[in-house]
């Protein structure tokens, strides 16, 4: 499966974007959540993961991540791993609390083509990520350590989540931790569903986009009901107002021109670069956007840069904290 961003042909801040999207699905199934033999009498643990489980002797400690979610998830369970990859844009892409990269976590590459030999020099004990990243160099990586490829796309993608940070957390022995994380993210969507009804909000109609621009033209990636991120601001008693074609990860990558099929009372959501906003840079003067209800009617909020739709429990949070500032709940 293609990723949301590996048809872009970026430069510049576009290609920011294409880097931190590239690559982000693939094929396979979901962990399975029902599997409840997780520990046998020795002690050995067994992970389900999208290529079927995966036993380890005792909880890893050496855990190298290649994916963005999983080192987000780590972090969220209190484990520190040993390498990662795209750690340095990892930092401007997911500022979610608690998921900062403390120092002296080693790079191993991009998440395209992390480096083999870096992995190697760790002498991890686990190495995640998510099965379309690992179709090229699972063999190779697995003659390092065991392999947890999970996939994200699986709907619904919100209990996926869940589902898949509840494996990750056995892999590592956090499973207490991950209850807690959880339990955090189900207050959280009930404070904010509160909030939204105190502010007389509940119900109302929003659209989730991403924005970015390719030489020069923008490019907008509207969350479907079926995303994570759109099913997640549902779930605290919003309405989607966009209802286009998804692909799997959930979105329809649009032009300006199919906002029109935005709901007109929607109030419209967007995370985009600073640096590279189309909203405000090359749509800013475009009759079709001006023109459009949501942005006559000044109801076009931008959210933190740093959200990252695509993450784990703590992205979430961020994203239910700034979607009800933007809706003043």
């Amino acid at each position: 499966m293609n990723s949301p961003a590996r048809a872009l042909k970026a430069t510049g801040a576009a290609a920011a974007m294409a880097l931190a999207l590239a690559g982000c699905g693939g094929g396979g199934t979901v962990a399975d959540p029902g599997a409840e033999n997780t520990t046998s009498p020795d002690g050995a643990i067994s992970v389900a993961t999208a290529h079927g489980p995966v036993e380890l002797s005792e909880p890893a400690t050496k855990v190298v991540s290649l994916e963005w979610a999983y080192t987000e998830e780590l972090l969220a369970l209190g484990v520190t791993p040993v390498g990662v990859a795209d750690g340095e844009s990892y930092d401007s892409w997911v500022t979610a609390d608690g998921a900062q990269l403390p120092d002296g976590v080693t790079e191993v590459g991009s998440r395209q083509e992390p480096s083999i030999e870096k992995i190697k020099s760790l002498d991890p004990d686990l190495i995640v990520s998510d099965v379309d990243r690992l179709s090229a160099n699972i063999d190779q990586l697995r003659d390092i350590a065991p392999v947890l490829a999970f996939q994200p796309t699986e709907s619904p993608q919100l209990e996926t989540m869940r589902t898949n940070f509840g494996e990750l957390a056995k892999a590592v022995g956090k499973q207490d931790e991950a209850d807690g994380v959880l339990a955090d993210l189900d207050a959280k969507i009930d404070s904010v569903s509160e909030s939204l009804a105190e502010a007389e909000a509940e119900g109302r109609p929003f659209a989730l986009a991403q924005g970015y621009t390719t030489e020069g033209a923008p490019g907008i990636r509207m969350m479907t009901s079926e995303s994570l991120s759109a099913s997640l601001l549902e779930s605290a008693g919003l309405t989607n107002g966009w209802r286009g074609e998804p692909d799997d990860w959930g979105m329809t990558t649009v032009g300006v021109e199919a906002l029109t099929r935005v709901d007109e009372d929607a109030t419209f959501l967007y995370v985009a670069l600073e640096s590279d906003d189309p909203f405000t840079g090359a749509l800013a003067d475009n009759p079709v956007w001006t023109e459009l209800p949501f942005v006559a009617e000044d109801r076009v909020r931008a959210l933190d840069p740093g959200t990252w739709l695509f993450g784990g429990p703590l992205s979430a949070m961020q994203l239910l904290d700034e979607t009800a500032q933007a809706l003043d709940a």
